[in-house]
């Protein structure tokens, strides 16, 4: 085989090479879009629709429970805050705040330092809500996952993390 076609054969491999791997990057995505679709919307139906759930914790949305788990782990946020946790535009947060205000699970306070500025918090209600709706959060969850064995979790959640870790953040 004369240099030329040993050089042709190469580049034909590694063009190969590159287009497969790009494959299975997409292959990757796509399989990460469709069990976060699957998954979230496991977690809306069981959220919105509770089987045999109290009436103080029926039909509440997976967009006011993410508010308040938000506001569990940290309380007092700003909307324009609250609007980069939740990955919503700021008219969407703000709709949940007034929907959430209105029912009595958060109220909205003044910033002491800049009266332009509120920040966000959670009421006694709000609060006893989210701290019942966490454990049986995480419940469903684990409902969803705890099918795979121990080792398989652990390697992926490494390797989520380990993307995690390697994507730009994004700027505030």
């Amino acid at each position: 085989m004369a240099a030329t076609e040993r050089v042709e054969a190469r580049s034909t491999k590694r063009a190969s090479t590159q287009k497969d791997s790009v494959a299975e990057s997409v292959s990757i995505w796509f399989r990460l879009l469709s069990c976060h679709t699957l998954m979230m919307a496991e977690l809306r139906r069981e959220l919105e629709n509770p089987r045999g759930k109290t009436s103080a914790l029926a039909k509440v949305t997976l967009p006011r429970f993410d508010l308040l788990a938000a506001l569990d782990h940290e309380d007092g946020q700003t909307l324009a805050a609250l609007s980069r946790a939740l990955l919503v535009t700021a008219g969407n947060v703000t709709g949940l705040v007034d929907r959430a205000e209105r029912d009595g699970l958060v109220e909205r306070r003044p910033d002491p330092s800049d009266r332009r500025v509120g920040h966000v918090w959670l009421t006694t209600r709000g609060r006893s809500l989210v701290r019942k709706l966490l454990p049986l959060h995480a419940g469903q969850i684990h409902e969803l996952l705890g099918h795979l064995p121990i080792r398989e979790r652990r390697a992926l959640r490494r390797a989520l993390g380990a993307l995690r870790d390697h994507l730009p953040r994004t700027r505030a």
